[in-house]
């Protein structure tokens, strides 16, 4: 069973206590046990061999019974202060139907709003669904409204039959952090083609003649109630010229005020000056203290993923984590979503820069937070859903032990959480968790734990119509598996590889550019460059132009608006990947790619989700492994796999036959140590140590990146102008960086990213990708 998305602490299966007797209790789909069904294969998980699939007849699949009264609501948070007109505007534009925008900048409040309306607004004849977004793709978006909207389990049906079965639905679905292309958003509503959509995010998109509602700051009066109420007390006489300009000054941002009580409230007699708004983070940091500080620094750890209290108080030792919580939402520190608490904009960078300072309140262990993830994941009593709910977490500290030189933590951690995630038929958070834990196994040189991560995502690739991409995948697999001499596994993966159609089974059925065969037990560069992206995340979506290079670190002209350079346009193609729920099965590849989510951390490469060096051959000792094997009987079977994987290459080859992919492979080239030309102005990056590598940027900050010889990763200052109007200017925040060797030794990918706390306070003109061409 989930968790209710109702009142803290209630999870009975009668009415939520307080709200019209009316229960929200839905229940989402697999147990820890038994098979579940995506469209029409039987999926049986198997977390030591790999996971067997089986076709089964249309009159097997699972009734889905459609629900009374869809109600799916948020759990209460506080009621947004000042925003009665903007509710009311809102609930006109609900009652009209189609898509609703609601847009601002972070901390406006547009989630506290949006919780509101899902509570109170006039809702569809059928009911409401509320859901969140982040870092999540449309397929595993619409799996969670299907199972709001009908009795069932372990059922995760086709696209054409979600479409079916969610048409005709007459509800008002309300989307929190809907950050999503304008294509994803077209996908995810058209599969609920009669539903009202209400959308909360940063800027608006163009979604055809639906409404856009832009959240603005509060007005003097209504920052004065806020202020008031998180004080706890009335303002003195003499504080409200004070509060009047530090409204001012806040652009009545509800988050800010917060900030302004919570330093007021923390032992001061007066509100802070107007001046010092831009200190509030710091200022409110040096008043916390033991277990508060510890959450807070926890959290930041996890960036933008969500934790719920109870893992807050295990990893804390907090007694009351769920008043700390709030008590630190009420600081202005962290903010409330369905599952738990994440750091509010801007909290992260501000943590990092703490800790510099006050090297104390360093973060927590790693090794202790990936040991304790891999225990909960692993535990019989943790359901599918609890670990799907925690995804992002997970994904985060998997990366985190890979970057800090602790694969084989990865490895335990995504075999633990892996077929969780698969029994929860939260398809797209398994793909990334695969990914992450097949880095850690080529990192660690975990060969069976890369079969099995391999075999899954191969499984994955089938159940949900990545078929091209499913055949490579699998064969390799079966060839992993067979070389090291686990029988289930090399069945498990041939069993499977039946399923897909017979153009990709046989050997020489498809037509496509010839690749040489693969050394036995060798990773193809196609199924490399598809477990890679998996974990990396690559972009979907053009990046924007004007972006700057890594030579030129004055890229943040926030007061200006305008980018210090031109920088190159490109186009990029998502190879097969990436997880989408139910595809049609008939075709031998899927005429469709899930991009990434370009303004959202899901979609960026950070330090702690650095690529490892794939295509690469295998070791001699592997290598012995395979000829051993061969020699005691096995090599005709051997032969056949190495057959099925050259299929299965060429067909994933055919499908990106004209796609231009970044790629983490350096293997045709000399890597990223060089002189680099970006925009007529060229830097050196240097090896400076074991993994580690610099160069200086024109403002003379000298930049150390962490990886290896294929990808790398360190972070950059972000300046604004100086006061000659040049780019090394102040310091504002701190950007990701990475350089990803290509394909060809003269080319190298650079990708700039910013948290997504700093939005609130400044603009990344430079994130984006760039081509770098090599000249010395």
């Amino acid at each position: 069973m989930s968790r209710t998305h109702g009142e803290p602490g209630w999870d009975g299966p009668g009415p939520e206590p307080g709200h019209g007797g009316v229960s929200y209790h839905v229940e989402v789909g697999g147990g820890t046990d038994g098979p579940v069904v995506a469209g029409s294969y039987n999926l049986v998980v198997d977390a030591r061999h790999g996971s067997s699939v089986t076709v089964g007849l249309e009159r097997q699949r699972p009734a889905p019974v459609r629900r009374d009264r869809i109600a799916v609501v948020p759990r209460r948070t506080r009621e947004p202060v000042g925003r009665e007109a903007d509710a009311a505007s809102l609930s006109a534009a609900i009652t009209a139907g189609g898509v609703v925008q609601l847009c601002g900048p972070a901390g406006i409040g547009k989630s506290t709003l949006l919780r509101h309306l899902a509570r109170t607004a006039g809702n569809g004849p059928d009911g409401v669904v509320f859901v969140g977004a982040a870092h999540r793709q449309v397929s595993d978006l619409a799996q969670q409204v299907f199972e709001s909207c009908y009795r069932t389990w372990g059922y995760a049906p086709s696209r054409t039959d979600l479409r079916a079965l969610l048409a005709g639905l007459r509800i008002t679905v309300y989307v929190d952090d809907a950050d999503l292309t304008a294509d994803q958003l077209r996908e995810f509503t058209d599969l609920v083609p009669d539903a009202t959509f209400v959308l909360a995010r940063r800027d608006s998109t163009p979604l055809g003649d639906g409404p856009v509602h832009h959240l603005d700051g509060l007005g003097q009066d209504a920052a004065a109630l806020l202020l008031t109420r998180a004080l706890g007390r009335p303002l003195h006489d003499a504080e409200h010229a004070t509060a009047a300009s530090l409204w001012q000054v806040s652009g009545g941002n509800p988050l800010l005020l917060l900030r302004v009580a919570g330093v007021a409230g923390a032992g001061r007699s007066a509100l802070p000056a107007p001046g010092a708004v831009e200190d509030l983070l710091p200022l409110l940091l040096d008043r916390l203290g033991g277990s508060a500080m510890s959450a807070v620094n926890l959290l930041a750890v996890l960036e933008d993923a969500e934790l719920a209290p109870e893992h807050i108080g295990a990893l804390t030792g907090e007694p009351d984590p769920a008043a700390l919580c709030e008590r630190l939402a009420g600081l202005g520190l962290v903010t409330p979503g369905e599952h738990g608490y994440r750091c509010a904009p801007g909290v992260v960078p501000a943590v990092r820069r703490d800790t510099a300072v006050h090297p104390v309140n360093a973060a927590h262990p790693v090794e202790g937070l990936c040991r304790y993830f891999t225990r909960w994941a692993g535990d019989p009593t943790t359901t599918p859903a609890r670990v799907a709910e925690h995804s992002r977490a997970i994904e985060r500290v998997a990366g985190l032990a890979t970057a800090a030189g602790m694969p084989e933590l990865t490895v335990a951690l995504g075999r633990a959480a892996s077929p969780k995630l698969a029994h929860s038929l939260r398809f797209d958070a398994w793909g990334r968790t695969l990914g992450r834990g097949w880095t850690g196994a080529r990192r660690a040189g975990d060969r069976e734990a890369e079969a099995y991560f391999t075999h899954e995502e191969g499984v994955r690739c089938l159940v949900t119509g990545r078929l091209a991409a499913a055949a490579a995948l699998l064969a390799q697999a079966a060839l992993l598996w067979h070389v090291l001499g686990d029988g289930r596994g090399t069945t498990a993966a041939s069993d499977a590889h039946q399923f897909l159609p017979r153009e990709l089974q046989s050997p020489g059925r498809v037509n496509a550019p010839e690749q040489p065969a693969p050394v036995e037990g060798d990773t193809p560069q196609a199924v490399a460059d598809h477990m890679a992206d998996l974990d990396r995340g690559v972009p979907g979506s053009p990046p924007a132009s004007g972006e700057v290079g890594p030579g030129y670190s004055g890229a943040e002209v926030t007061d200006l608006g305008v980018p210090a350079g031109p920088g190159p346009t490109q186009t990029y193609h998502r190879p097969p990947g990436g997880g989408d729920v139910g595809a049609t099965t008939g075709a031998a590849t899927s005429s469709a790619t899930t991009t990434g989510t370009a303004t959202t951390g899901a979609a960026t490469t950070t330090a702690a989700t650095t690529a490892i060096p794939v295509g690469a051959a295998t070791t001699g000792a592997t290598a012995a492994t395979g000829a051993a094997a061969a020699a005691q009987g096995g090599s005709a079977l051997a032969t056949f796999l190495v057959g099925l994987v050259v299929v299965g290459v060429v067909a994933v080859a055919a499908y990106n036959e004209n796609e231009e992919t970044p790629t983490a492979s350096g293997a045709a080239g000399s890597g990223i140590v060089g002189t680099w030309e970006f925009d007529q102005k060229s830097f050196t990056i240097e090896e400076s140590g074991p993994g580690a590598y610099s160069f200086s940027t024109t403002c003379g900050d000298d930049i150390t990146l962490t990886g290896d010889d294929t990808e790398a990763t360190g972070e950059m200052p972000a300046r604004t102008r100086d006061s000659a109007g040049g780019p090394c200017g102040p310091i504002i925040g701190y950007n990701t960086a990475t350089i990803t060797a290509g394909a060809s030794p003269d080319t190298a990918w650079w990708t700039v990213t910013m948290p997504p706390e700093e939005a609130e306070i400044r603009t990344c003109v430079s994130c984006g990708m760039s081509v770098l061409t090599r000249v010395g």
